[in-house]
């Protein structure tokens, strides 16, 4: 399980089985016919009145903001301040040269980053 989603969960969740998949508590909380069977998954006090759909959709945005806050706080602090020292000892950007460490440190920024 990713960091924002057991941030996402244990923000909405008091309770759930170490052995399910974040969807798969998402699936269960969203189809019907499962949420009314849910027994081993308990909310916090403060979303105890909601619907299980309507929990699963406060995970949802809750993972998303995270991720989305995380990747701001990745690219704003690490990466471009990397970025900017490699920029300044390098001297300037070579676009066509794949060994020069620009090169390299666009091609690191450009990878999908799992958070």
């Amino acid at each position: 399980m990713k960091p924002s989603e057991a941030f996402a969960l244990d923000t909405w969740l008091s309770y759930y089985p170490d052995g399910m998949t974040y969807q798969e508590i998402i699936d269960a909380m969203t189809d019907l016919g499962k949420a009314l069977r849910l027994v081993n998954i308990d909310v916090w006090e403060i979303v105890e009145d909601c619907d299980y759909s309507q929990i699963a959709e406060l995970i949802e945005t809750t993972r998303t903001h995270f991720e989305q806050t995380a990747r701001l706080a990745i690219d704003e602090t690490g990466y471009k301040k990397a970025l900017q020292e490699l920029l300044e000892y390098t001297g300037g950007w070579d676009l066509t040269n794949k060994e020069h460490p620009i090169y390299k440190a666009r091609m690191v920024l450009e990878k999908e980053q799992t958070i």
